[in-house]
């Protein structure tokens, strides 16, 4: 499974209102949790297990038609947008006494890294993966983000 196919299933999570999604399809197997399936939550969390390798191939079709919808936005936005690829807290530099990755009007490649999140004390380098020059830093220093969140605005 690729990381696009689990992107479009947290998305349908959200969407859907799932608190955890199980799936199995021979050895691989993986279980997806919001923060209220993590902690039990409140009222009691779907459960999708055991999904069929026929339903298991639907999710791959979910991002030709996520995709195009938000390349049209985009283009309409004149910018593209770099966003979490995991949850943590974000961090702009390498030290508070380093100067910023990325800042308004710092061009940017598909190769910079553009800022760092920590996740269960690890340092996850983040690279742009698209090239351009910054126009906005949505994300603030030293907060939490979440997946998806975004982070920069690309023009």
């Amino acid at each position: 499974m690729e990381i696009k196919e689990i992107r479009t299933l947290i998305d349908l999570m959200k969407k859907n209102g799932l608190a955890v999604f199980k799936m199995e399809e021979g050895d691989f197997k993986i279980t997806l949790k919001t923060p209220e399936g993590a902690m039990g939550g409140t009222a009691s969390p779907t459960f999708v297990q055991g999904v069929a390798p026929a339903a298991a191939h639907a999710p791959a079709a979910a991002p030709v038609a996520a995709s195009a919808a938000p390349s049209a936005a985009e283009a309409s936005k004149n910018w593209q947008e770099i966003r979490s690829p995991m949850v943590g807290t974000f961090y702009a530099a390498a030290s508070p006494e380093s100067p910023a990755f990325a800042q308004v009007g710092t061009t940017i490649t598909a190769d910079s890294v553009v800022c760092i999140i920590e996740a269960m004390k690890v340092m996850n380098e983040i690279k742009a993966e698209i090239s351009g020059t910054i126009v906005e830093v949505v994300a603030e220093n030293g907060k939490p983000v979440q997946f998806g969140d975004v982070l920069f605005k690309v023009k």
